[in-house]
């Protein structure tokens, strides 16, 4: 997809998705997912080492991690992080949007940070879905 399509739709689903959160609708995470989704487009299209595009991978993790889509954000943060041309501000900013998410989920969930650690709760979580069922069956 050209930038020229792309720019338009991150405006307008930027423009939605603060409409929905301001009106507090429901569809406001959907529509922040979006975002991340089209920035990420936009990311895909331009090199880290530009400007827009690393702008287009900020708001591609701020927006995921405005969806409440952590993992996402998490996984977004490491490819562009792993990216040739990511210059230290943009490692940085990534470092710590993905580091202030990890802090809040903790802060919401004090005693699961506690005692087993969210990062134990995400690895459980990652493998029971990577193997497709809650239990082995059969």
């Amino acid at each position: 997809m050209s930038l020229e399509v792309l720019y338009p739709l991150v405006s307008e689903a930027i423009r939605r998705a603060e409409t929905l959160d301001d009106l507090r609708a429901p569809g406001s995470l959907a529509a922040y997912l979006d975002v991340s989704l089209l920035e990420e487009k936009v990311a895909e299209v331009l090199p880290a080492s530009d400007p827009e595009g690393a702008l287009a991978r900020r708001g591609a993790v701020r927006a995921a991690l405005t969806a409440r889509e952590l993992t996402r954000a998490q996984q977004l943060a490491e490819r562009f992080l792993a990216e040739a041309g990511t210059d230290t501000e943009l490692r940085d900013d990534l470092l710590r949007l993905v580091e202030q998410a990890e802090r809040a989920v903790a802060a919401r969930y004090p005693h699961v940070a506690a005692s087993i650690g969210i990062s134990e709760v995400r690895r459980l979580a990652r493998a029971l879905i990577d193997q497709g069922a809650p239990f082995p069956i059969g």
